[in-house]
């Protein structure tokens, strides 16, 4: 009898930092979308500062769990549900437009930023 392959994709990716010298603080134009003040920012490049984020999915999990920075933390925050919910896999879509997207109807995820 042959096995079922549960297929586990996993995706890196890096940011780079980008520290706020002045901070946006809101519109003072809705309609022209202006801001009430001028902001300022600094990107650092990659090779001297960035952030990795890893993130897998398969239908072997049973849960989401979450690391930043080499420790576990609750999943259950709001904050963090929200992001997870905004970043469900879509098995509909093809993500990176390699082939075929595997099916992951609602398959929990780990995701590890460090």
């Amino acid at each position: 009898m042959a096995s079922e392959e549960k297929p586990l994709v996993v995706v890196t990716c890096t940011a780079p930092v980008n520290i706020a010298v002045i901070k946006y603080w809101g519109k003072r134009d809705e309609d022209l979308v202006l801001p009430i003040n001028s902001s300022l920012s600094v990107t650092l490049h990659q090779d001297q500062l960035k952030t990795t984020t890893t993130a897998a999915i398969s239908k072997d999990f049973t849960e989401d769990r979450i690391w930043l920075n080499g420790r576990e933390e609750d999943v259950g925050q709001p904050r963090l549900q929200a992001c997870l919910r905004e970043s469900e896999w879509d098995p509909a879509g093809d993500v990176c437009d390699t082939g075929p997207s595997p099916s992951f109807p609602s398959a929990p995820s780990s995701v590890c930023r460090v």
